[in-house]
């Protein structure tokens, strides 16, 4: 299995697992598409509001009329995210049909574990196992909410209690002076691991705590069985991500109507 097919299979795990843990969230599977309808849309992210495809067999104009619906039933405009080497025609398709592209990702890989970064005293970094690490998780990201003016609760769909308390999530939070300045998780599915919500807070950047907490939920997994790992990483970083030993597989390409 390639590196292109584990990002998929974790991404659309992932998926699912989010959706599930929040009230309201519509799933739907049509046309070889997995398409969600977010309670609270955040257009930029891969799992708001988004659509991914789980079945390149299925005709890529189908695929998206199946996407065009899903989202007018819904009252949202989805998100189409395709893979630059592996949905050539579904990137074809898409332009036909009047979609707009939006920023394009970089997904990477690794296949073993990375060496997680020395703290310094005054960070401490800590595994999410019980529901208040869980909450300093979800504080990091409605921080940046926050500061981006945007609406902190959605953050919901990923930093709940379920999501960062499942067996198969390998979830970290660093702490700078005692309080939760970066999170990062890992879902484990099946032999591989996808690496989902990196933060770090911008009063706590440039501290190598993205980087601490990456390697971190990345090497949880592999202890736990995972044989890889892959990410969607945004032009910032995917160099944090290379210089801990993950490398390109494929672009990632935002699309919407």
């Amino acid at each position: 299995m390639t590196f292109l097919d584990q990002t998929d299979r974790t991404t659309l795990a992932a998926a699912r697992l989010f959706a599930g843990h929040e009230d309201g969230t519509v799933v739907g599977e049509d046309a070889g598409m997995l398409m969600v309808a977010s309670v609270r849309p955040f257009l930029r992210s891969l799992f708001y509001s988004s659509a991914r495809r789980f079945d390149r067999a299925v005709p890529a104009e189908k695929a998206i009329a199946a996407v065009r619906s899903f989202g007018a039933e819904h009252g949202q405009q989805l998100n189409l995210w395709a893979s630059v080497e592996g949905d050539a025609d579904l990137i074809a398709a898409a332009e036909a049909a009047g979609m707009s592209q939006g920023i394009e990702l970089e997904d990477m890989g690794i296949a073993s574990a990375p060496a997680i970064p020395t703290p310094g005293p005054e960070i401490e970094l800590a595994e999410v196992r019980d529901p208040e690490e869980a909450d300093a998780f979800a504080e990091v990201h409605r921080a940046l909410r926050m500061e981006a003016e945007q609406d902190p609760e959605t953050v919901s769909h990923f930093a709940s209690h379920g999501v960062l308390l499942d067996p198969h999530v390998h979830a970290f939070v660093a702490y700078l002076e005692r309080e939760p300045a970066a999170c990062a998780l890992a879902l484990r599915h099946e032999d591989s691991a996808g690496l989902y919500w990196v933060a770090t807070k911008t009063s706590a950047r440039n501290r190598g705590l993205g980087a601490l907490v990456s390697a971190a939920a990345v090497d949880g997994a592999f202890q736990a069985g995972a044989k890889s790992a892959t990410l969607t990483a945004t032009a910032l970083g995917a160099p944090v991500y290379r210089r801990l030993g993950f490398e390109r597989v494929s672009g990632r390409v935002r699309y919407s109507f």
